[in-house]
């Protein structure tokens, strides 16, 4: 190709024609090169056939400075009338906001982007205008509260006044709909996150004028404050955590004002320009793509060397002529881009297929890579860095309907840049891990609020409680999922596009290795902004800008789904589980996150010899001097440092190591905190798993929060439903009543009475429509939800996520001990998947989900969870609770009892043994708290965790509100307290009986552990039920802590959740009771008789501080009611008693558990008759007490709960103690919904029985007093202590023994205890008898 016919592709004319026309040629207007191989001595103009390179090329360069000169002269005209019309602006010509970086308000590189970390923060722009109509634009990061407008020069702020709060300022507030000029009113439309707000003011008119993405909102203010002097500043107050974008004029308005004029010039000269040079250089990279031959040398008779030598010399004049207008962003965006944009939508077609554009082969390719090859480095990352800005503008700016195309182009523009290598591997370092930008990319924002409207008419929209029709409902969901199927696979594909691995070469790293190192580094960063310390010190984001849980669960769902295809596409036979070898050859880094074992360091030190076995000995080396030469931030980090009173934006240059360094590497630091990627191409086996490695730790450290918001919404659906249907219920029935009322009594019915009956139905009928609004705004809000943001296939994407985790979990867990080195994230995020899976996905609130999907997921976590329960491996606290919390998730639904049921025997032994465990040292609460799950639905009147309503008298059951299984705020908590339905498992039932009666010594301790803890709940509860009493006595009106209200309940319902552990143990394995031939049978025996009878004395009658607590009605005791504790009580009393009641109709002796529990000081008929709501029997005193077998009255007082031997308090009267009537009574008929008839008769069968024993009972003969146990006052003496020779009931001594070894009396070490028959029934083989004096 001759340089002619190049010169004519490239720049559109034939400047060569008069060459060949004969036309003289002035030799004096080329350069000193040009000249030189010019033949001075030749009159005759050269033809170009002729000439040599840099003669041609001398021609070319002239020809293009005269035609910039001639558009720069063109242009001077529009230049001077701009500068004419912007007379009345004062300050630099470069327009940006006025900070200084002592305020609390973090701000961009190019000073237009805010983000606010004060509680009201204003910033001015440092220029004016004192005339004529200006603009400015303003694009929302966030909807919250911001005061947008203009100020004037008098103006002062601070953070109780913004823009609008002064006389000489005026501002618009779209959160609230509000202009603020001194006084407030309403104005505007509400704004949305990706809004653009103009701001116009026409001072010459005094009129201020809004536009909400061009749409004008109206005059918002007139008559402005004017005066000499008086000049306008564009201003914003920001409150805390808000975030906007700025343009002065910096780059072309999104919507300008026609007759508005922006405050920063508009660069003429340089547009047209770049307009014309950007197009040759278009024409020029369209050629390189169209020849691919160029790089081959070509030689035409030496006068052309080769076409690459040409192809060089356009570009290389070209780019220097564009170096001069690139750099303004202005230009970037309004010529930059557009050029981009064609580019895109072009396709080069071959022989063979078409061309992506952005590769080589493409123009766009070809663009790009002259300007990588022409361009400094940093000067081609500008270009890239404003290209990304604009386009991620346009992304993120406010849609119309369900109308993406814009965002649609966004993602196709983005893949055909990232189609290009250089490029790629740029914006991957250095642009798509800062400010979210690329999680931003993949979100999908929905429809405005209007829109919806508009889509789900009242007249569609559908809930339980408000009906509707559900099939249109549901088809407009399907619209939605539908309009967004497109955008999902484009952002799906733009992903994989960065994860290429075949890209790398023996000196740069692939795209693959450069995005996983760069999402780690990301997540890392958000994982510690969410660490409780890390908010305690520096009080705000320090890393980067907040992440929107909306935003993070978009992107780490579209991540999960890209490394799952990439799984499937690269390792389509390999079983997806990551290595157990990369938790602890020093593969993965995890930072601040802590191992299942303990700290990494240590775990390193104990197990060098299991390493040394899986990695070899220098490996294991290698990895113990890593952990010596490693920092410590105690070492690094002075304390004093956060007592500074500097601004705290400062303190992320502290100990930086450099521009990258942030918090994350000043609190983790490492000899080498952000290792670059190595060459070269990675495995795919482990690139892989590192991708799924980092889509765990995202999912639990942000991903998950907004599923926790989005069930939130269905559990208000379900909570308005009931409402609505108990509105009808009482609706109708009143209705019922009325019209019946109307027909018998229409004689005596007046005009007063019908207005009454009127204005019912209308309270009714309001009442209806304002929680029928309510929930068909909410299922507008679940339509998207359902579509969307946690539809169907996100939830197989989330189920994906839970399979791979516990496969993981089962390959590291048999390596024996290296499965402490597992990273703590691997277990806590298991409760968190589950209740996504299980629960928070489901968008209807039923008793039951359907998990039919997730089955195999569900099974594996039953299996997994039973067998490390108590897995002495796991020492960290935190993953203790969260494999409880996962087991409670199980039990709270019937699906997971059934996988529990369903998962290997091994695995189901493990689970009850741990959870049989004394409690003692450890979380009991939560496992009392699983036990009580297999049993609830099967105990006396416990069909339901809920507190029950009170129906005093009736007899109709009453609607009984939601079956929730998790609290649910932001972040996941713990399992007491929460509610459920019931799940009753006999199968595991039958195996906690079978194991306390197999193994007597572990169901002894457990037994006992659960009685002490019963004693301390119950005890704690009943002095905070005194101190609450004293102090409302003592003072009127008497304000109580919440703490201490608070504990009190808690000591309320640990009480009543162990007693029903109780009632279970009793019912699954009475022969722990029933048998007398079993050791300590009669100790247990007796302290649950102790026990259950003092709980009743207390909470019955006669009425005491616990009657005094229910009649007071506070809200933070509204657990504290009869009901709980005493059907526990009740539950307990018939399971010991069960076999007596069934088959003993007429008794003709005492038993040894009738004994036990009729013998009891503290047992009174009166107590089990409150139950029934009709008390018969006399509460007598302690002197009027049938006794049976003993004789306390003189006694001092045993305290049967913690045997502390009181003050012995003689009776002064002999008078039955009559109680004041309560309050709040309360009767087992009272609550149809939880307690059957069948069951209260139970009751009442059990209390003749108990009379019948009584009787039997009182005929024996008593012992005399001598005879008594000194301890108790009610068993008589049966044992003798050695070597001390004191005496007791064995029930004492045994219970003494089990807290110490010394006599209770003399505190002599025992040796031996002694029926009154000689047999040894203890003997102590610690006991060391004293020397003797001959021994000495």
């Amino acid at each position: 190709m001759s340089i002619a016919k190049l010169f004519v592709k490239v720049f559109g004319e034939n400047v060569f024609e008069t060459i060949y026309t004969g036309e003289k040629h002035h030799p004096e207007d080329d350069d000193d090169e040009a000249a030189c191989s010019a033949a001075p001595d030749t009159p005759k103009p050269m033809k170009l056939e002729d000439m040599k390179l840099p003669d041609q090329m001398v021609i070319v360069r002239n020809w293009l400075n005269e035609r910039l000169n001639v558009m720069e002269s063109n242009s001077s005209h529009a230049t001077k009338t701009q500068r004419i019309d912007m007379a009345s602006r004062l300050g630099p010509e470069h327009t940006i906001c006025d900070i200084d970086f002592t305020s609390t308000v973090r701000i961009s590189a190019d000073r237009l982007s805010l983000r606010s970390q004060g509680s009201f923060n204003t910033i001015k722009a440092n220029v004016c205008v004192y005339g004529g109509r200006w603009m400015y634009e303003v694009l929302l990061h966030s909807k919250g509260v911001m005061q947008i407008g203009w100020c004037s020069n008098k103006c002062t702020f601070n953070e109780n006044s913004g823009v609008g709060d002064t006389k000489w300022s005026y501002g618009y507030d779209g959160s609230k709909q509000q202009i603020w000029h001194i006084a407030t009113s309403k104005y505007g439309d509400k704004w949305q996150i990706g809004d653009i707000i103009g701001i116009t003011i026409d001072i010459d008119d005094e009129k201020i004028e809004y536009l909400r993405n061009g749409k004008s909102m109206g005059i918002a203010f007139t008559k402005l404050e004017r005066g000499p002097g008086i000049s306008f500043f564009p201003a914003v107050s920001l409150g805390y955590n808000q975030g906007l974008q700025v343009n002065f004029g910096n780059t072309p308005f999104k919507y300008p004002a026609e007759g508005f004029m922006p405050l920063q010039a508009k660069p003429i000269v340089r547009l047209q320009k770049a307009d014309i040079l950007l197009g040759y250089l278009v024409n020029l990279s369209n050629v390189l793509a169209h020849n691919p031959a160029c790089k081959k040398k070509e030689h035409t008779d030496g006068k052309i060397s080769t076409k690459k030598t040409v192809y060089v010399v356009f570009a290389t004049l070209l780019i220097e002529k564009l170096t001069q207008v690139l750099f303004d962003p202005y230009v970037i965006e309004d010529k930059l881009l557009p050029h981009i944009i064609n580019l895109c939508s072009v396709t080069n077609e071959t022989d063979q297929d078409s061309i992506l554009p952005g590769t080589p082969e493409s123009t766009l390719g070809a663009l790009l890579s002259i300007l990588w090859n022409y361009l400094e480095n940093e000067e081609v990352k500008f270009l890239m860095r404003k290209l990304m800005n604009a386009l991620l503008s346009t992304f993120t700016h406010t849609h119309i309907g369900l109308d993406y195309e814009k965002q649609k182009r966004v993602i196709t523009i983005l893949t055909c840049i990232c189609n290009h290598t250089q490029t790629r591997k740029t914006y991957l370092e250095y642009k798509f891990f800062k400010k979210h930008c690329l999680a931003l990319l993949m979100y999908i924002r929905p429809p405005e609020y209007k829109y919806m409207q508009q889509l789900v008419p009242d007249s569609i929209a559908w809930t339980e409680g408000v009906g509707g029709p559900k099939q249109k409902y549901l088809a407009q969901v399907d619209k939605i999922t539908k309009a967004t199927e497109a955008i999902y696979i484009m952002q799906k594909n733009l992903l994989i596009l960065l994860l290429t691995n075949t890209d790398g070469d023996e000196l740069a790293p692939s795209s693959r290795k450069i995005f996983i190192s760069k999402l780690r580094r990301y997540v890392m960063d958000l994982s510690m902004e969410q660490r409780p310390f890390h908010s305690f010190f520096l009080m705000q984001s320090s890393i980067m800008h907040p992440m929107e849980s909306t935003v993070a669960l978009a992107f780490i769902c579209i991540l999960i789904d890209a490394a799952k295809t990439l799984f499937e596409r690269e390792l389509p036979a390999a079983q997806l589980e990551i290595k157990p070898d990369y938790f602890f050859d020093g593969t993965f880094e995890y930072q601040h996150f802590d191992r299942v074992g303990g700290v990494l360091s240590h775990l390193r030190k104990v197990h060098r010899s299991d390493i040394s076995t899986h990695l070899g000995p220098e490996r294991a080396h290698e990895l113990l001097e890593e952990d010596r030469t490693m920092m410590r931030v105690g070492e690094l980090v002075d304390p004093s440092m956060f007592l500074t009173t500097t601004n705290l934006n400062n303190i992320g240059i502290v100990g930086a190591q450099g521009p990258a360094a942030t918090f994350t590497h000043f609190f983790n630091p490492r000899l080498n905190p952000e290792p670059n990627a190595s060459p070269g191409n990675s495995d795919a086996e482990s690139s892989l798993s590192e991708l799924f490695d980092i889509c765990v730790l995202y999912y639990y450290s942000v991903g998950h929060k907004y599923i926790v918001k989005i069930s939130s919404v269905r559990d208000e659906i379900a909570a308005l439903n009931e409402v609505l249907r108990e509105t009808k219920f009482y609706r109708e029935d009143v209705e019922r009543k009325l019209k019946v009322l109307e027909d018998h009594a229409s004689v005596c019915m007046n005009d007063n009475h019908s207005n009454i009956v009127a204005d019912l139905k209308q309270k009714f009928s309001q009442r209806e429509n304002v929680f029928a609004k309510r929930s068909i705004e909410l299922a507008r809000k679940q339509a998207w939800y359902r579509a969307l943001a946690l539809g169907k296939q996100r939830r197989m994407i989330i189920v994906w996520l839970l399979e791979k985790t516990l496969r993981t979990l089962n390959a590291s867990s048999h390596l024996g001990a290296l499965f402490s080195f597992v990273p703590e994230v691997y277990i806590n995020i298991l409760p968190i998947l589950l209740d996504t899976v299980m629960d928070f996905s489901h968008h209807d609130l039923h008793v039951q989900f359907e998990i039919t999907d997730a089955e195999c997921a569900v099974n594996a976590a039953a299996e997994f969870l039973s067998l490390h329960s108590a897995d002495a491996r796991i020492i960290l606290a935190s993953c203790k609770d969260s494999l409880l919390q996962a087991l409670g998730t199980l039990t709270c639904h019937k699906a997971g009892i059934r996988a529990l049921e369903r998962s290997p025997k091994k695995s189901q032994s493990a689970l009850v043994r741990s959870l049989l465990r004394p409690y003692e040292n450890r979380a009991w609460g939560q496992s009392n708290w699983l036990l009580l799950r297999f049993w609830l639905g099967d105990g006396y009147a416990y069909r339901d965790s809920r507190q029950p309503s009170i129906w005093q008298g009736g007899n109709q059951p009453i609607q009984m509100g939601l079956c929730r299984s998790r609290a649910k705020n932001e972040t996941h908590t713990g399992l007491l307290h929460h509610i459920a339905p019931a799940n009753p498992s006999r199968h595991f039932q039958k195996l906690i009986g079978q194991k306390l009666q197999e193994d007597e010594p572990f169901a002894t301790a457990f037994l006992n552990s659960v009685l002490s803890q019963l004693n301390w709940a119950f005890s704690e509860f009943i002095l905070l039920l005194q101190e609450i009493q004293n102090t409302a006595h003592r003072q009127e009106n008497a304000v109580f802590e919440p703490k201490q209200l608070k504990i009190c309940s808690m000591c309320f319902e640990l009480t009543v959740s162990l007693m029903r552990c109780l009632e279970m143990v009793i019912t699954v394995a009475p022969e722990i009771f029933q048998e007398p031939s079993r050791s300590n049978s009669d100790l247990i025996l007796n302290r649950v008789c102790q026990l259950i009878s003092q709980v009743l004395s207390r909470v019955t009658v006669p009425p005491g501080c616990f009657q005094f607590i229910v009649d007071m009605c506070s809200s933070d005791l509204n657990s504290v009611t009869h009901f709980p504790i005493i059907s526990a009580a009740l539950g307990i009393l018939l399971a010991l008693l069960r076999s007596e009641i069934d088959t003993d109709r007429n008794p003709q002796k005492v038993t040894r558990i009738t004994r036990a529990l009729l013998t009891d000081p503290s047992f009174q008929f009166a107590n089990l008759e409150f139950a029934l709501g009709e008390i018969k029997t006399p509460i007598l005193q302690q002197a009027e007490i049938p006794r049976g077998n003993f004789d306390p009255q003189t006694r001092a007082h045993i305290d049967p709960l913690t045997n502390d031997v009181r003050v012995a308090v003689p009776s002064t009267s002999s008078k039955r103690i009559r109680a004041d009537p309560p309050i709040i009574k309360f009767a087992l008929s009272d609550y149809p919904t939880h307690v059957t008839p069948e069951e209260i008769d139970e009751v009442r069968r059990l209390i003749e029985m108990l009379r019948l024993k009584q009787s039997l009972l009182s005929d024996i003969t008593l012992p005399s007093e001598d005879s008594l146990c000194p301890i108790c006052c009610a068993k008589p003496i049966t044992v003798i202590f050695t070597p001390c020779k004191h005496q007791s009931c064995s029930n004492c001594i045994m219970q003494h023994l089990m807290n110490s070894k010394v006599c209770f009396y003399c505190k002599t070490l025992i040796k031996t205890i002694e029926t009154n028959e000689g047999t040894v029934i203890y003997n102590n083989n610690e006991y060391t008898s004293a020397p003797t004096f001959y021994e000495i």
